[in-house]
């Protein structure tokens, strides 16, 4: 009984996980997006078409999810943790924030002057990219069903991190 007890917890797990990344992933025009949950850490990515170099890593997020939570939206009270505007084409945000006392990394290419302090990244030997802390940040994806995929997201990251990232003793 344990063991079934156990499978359906891992199940559930990667069900979350799942949508957590369903929810993360996006493609339109000249950018793709993408999310990776690794335990406790969530990664995120957005990739741009430049021209005469191909995709580009043109952003990344790396940060333990116990750590960062959504911010709310105070702008649209009746949708929680994002905030979709209906334009064209439609457009949705997240925005997270470190929580007080703590910070994660950025990742960007040479091509966006770093602001402050940063590091060279591994990537490209140091070479291509640089890695600023940063205690907020959003993620923004466009086109058709963003809504959808902000909601999606959302919603599996928190239950993610209240059932799985929250350490109770």
């Amino acid at each position: 009984m344990a063991l079934m007890g156990s499978v359906a917890a891992a199940s559930d797990r990667a069900a979350l996980i799942a949508q957590i990344e369903a929810g993360g992933q996006n493609e339109f025009e000249d950018e793709r997006h993408a999310v990776e949950v690794s335990d406790c850490q969530l990664t995120t990515y957005r990739w741009k078409q430049v021209e005469g170099e191909g995709w580009v890593l043109w952003t990344s997020f790396e940060f333990p999810m116990l750590s960062v939570g959504l911010n709310e939206n105070p702008a649209t009270p009746e949708i929680d943790y994002y905030v979709y505007a209906e334009m064209e084409p439609p457009a949705a945000l997240v925005f997270f924030k470190a929580k007080e006392g703590t910070d994660f990394s950025h990742e960007k290419p040479f091509q966006r002057k770093p602001k402050g302090a940063y590091t060279a990244s591994s990537r490209g030997d140091g070479t291509t990219h640089y890695i600023e802390r940063k205690t907020e940040v959003f993620i923004m994806q466009q086109g058709p069903d963003v809504r959808a995929k902000a909601e999606m997201f959302t919603t599996g990251y928190i239950r993610y991190v209240q059932e799985y990232c929250t350490y109770t003793g």
